[in-house]
């Protein structure tokens, strides 16, 4: 966790050394609160700010919903809200109805609530953007497994585990069953690390033999962007709206 010290700006007797350090916290007048920058960096690279608000009796100090709109803007809200629910009362914040972390403060109570909302800020936000693949690959993973459900019945299997050639465990979100073969389907999000996953697994499972036959599902191909070419290399990409026909057409070319 940061710490806002008293520092004696004369002992810094070198100017870059104490313009770097004048310009880690910056406070500025808003209204009739106070925003105040922190040295903590959200993903983004966008700078943590705490606002602190006079109030009868003390101060609210809060993000002002800063964390929650840096999730909204990675689509990662819904995380940020789970993560904060889970972590409040830990990180000893408040979690409002308008997505804020505050704390109710005493004069005495201000540098501490400053360090501990940015701090809860920042590692809710990072909780959030470390498990956004997750969140957007149960969901579409969910609902294609019920829509190959409704056209395969007890064909179709949620969630499978599959030995790849390489003797480590797969897991994919759906699988058909057709005779002897099988077309495993995994969601794949234009991040990192549910690409790169991806391509191991499928390249895995593909040397197994024709027996089993990797589909990648992809919210919309174009925002795969640069990871579009390499995931084709290893397995067939469609996208998780495509019609009941094409999804269809690939099952049965497996058979």
């Amino acid at each position: 966790m940061m710490a806002f010290e008293h520092l004696d700006m004369d002992a810094i007797r070198d100017p870059h050394v104490r313009k770097a350090v004048d310009s880690l916290v910056r406070v500025s007048a808003w209204g009739n609160s106070y925003l105040v920058t922190t040295p903590l960096v959200y993903p983004s690279g966008s700078v943590v700010g705490v606002r602190v608000t006079p109030e009868q009796g003390g101060y609210w100090v809060s993000d002002f919903a800063m964390g929650y709109r840096e999730a909204e803007a990675i689509e990662a809200q819904r995380s940020f809200g789970s993560h904060a629910g889970r972590m409040k009362e830990r990180l000893g914040v408040e979690y409002t109805s308008g997505h804020e972390l505050r704390i109710f403060a005493t004069e005495r109570q201000i540098a501490w609530a400053i360090r501990r909302v940015a701090y809860a800020s920042h590692r809710i936000m990072q909780k959030a953007y470390n498990s956004a693949p997750d969140w957007d690959e149960q969901e579409i993973g969910a609902a294609l497994y019920n829509r190959l459900r409704e056209m395969y019945g007890d064909s179709a299997t949620e969630n499978v585990t599959v030995l790849g050639c390489s003797n480590i465990d797969w897991k994919f979100a759906a699988q058909v069953k057709v005779g002897q073969r099988r077309v495993l389907f995994d969601v794949v999000t234009p991040y990192y690390s549910s690409v790169t996953s991806a391509v191991s697994k499928f390249s895995d499972v593909r040397r197994l033999g024709k027996h089993d036959r990797p589909i990648a599902v992809v919210d919309d191909a174009a925002k795969m962007g640069k990871w579009l070419p390499l995931l084709s290399q290893e397995a067939e990409v469609i996208e998780d709206d495509v019609a009941e026909e094409t999804l269809r057409s690939v099952v049965s070319e497996a058979a």
